[in-house]
């Protein structure tokens, strides 16, 4: 009976070493190897593939061309003026071939407006017909002779004494007439009529001379204006 016990342990040993030696460890799982078994790709892997190859491939875009435009403040830095009213289209013309030399690029235009005659000197304030009549004689004899009345209705007569184109000249008509008792006023004379105005655009810091723009041996009173301003 003893006998039967030993050789059932060494048999159960004998089993436990064989199977410890020629199967694998406990738990382990057949596991294929990766390179056998198909892989599988999605549709969308694929798409996106394509798309870098294709930006890959693809030349290198070009900088976009930037247009450039005047700004509010380009255009804040320019200005627009009228110079005038000559009384001459041929004035006007020599101003603007003077403007055209000194680099600019004028434009002419016509329109109606008031010219400056020239300095007025006048008796105003003279009550009756009779008193103004009585004044021109005494001027004349003594040598205003070029003067006249104006009417001015019911209330009052008018003495012209002359208009001159230079202030110096009407400042001696004034101190003449002065010396005889009589006390002239001195102001612009007008008229209404066709004028002709010269447009050219400046910087805005930019100044501009106006005596070249004379007409030579005329006196004309130039001043310049804003261009909308003048045309409104």
């Amino acid at each position: 009976m003893r006998n039967l016990f030993l050789v059932l342990v060494l048999a159960n040993l004998a089993f436990a070493a064989w199977h410890r030696w020629f199967s694998g460890p406990a738990g382990s799982e057949f596991v294929p190897e990766a390179s056998h078994v198909p892989s599988i790709t999605l549709i969308s892997e694929l798409q996106s593939e394509a798309e870098e190859a294709a930006a890959r491939a693809a030349p290198p875009a070009e900088a976009p061309v930037l247009e450039t435009y005047a700004t509010v403040d380009d255009l804040a830095a320019e200005r627009c003026i009228s110079i005038g009213p000559f009384r001459e289209l041929s004035q006007a013309a020599t101003a603007a071939a003077n403007l055209r030399t000194a680099g600019y690029d004028p434009s002419q235009r016509v329109g109606e407006g008031d010219i400056w005659v020239g300095y007025w000197v006048h008796l105003a304030g003279i009550a009756t017909k009779e008193r103004a009549d009585e004044i021109l004689t005494d001027l004349r004899e003594n040598g205003v002779s070029d003067s006249y009345i104006i009417p001015g209705g019911a209330e009052e007569q008018i003495i012209s004494l002359g208009v001159f184109s230079e202030i110096s000249r009407a400042g001696r008509r004034r101190e003449h007439v002065r010396g005889l008792g009589y006390e002239p006023t001195v102001v612009d004379r007008n008229r209404r009529g066709t004028v002709y105005w010269v447009d050219v655009t400046l910087a805005a810091d930019q100044t501009l001379d106006l005596e070249p723009l004379q007409t030579p041996g005329r006196i004309i009173r130039l001043e310049q204006r804003g261009c909308e301003a003048q045309r409104s």
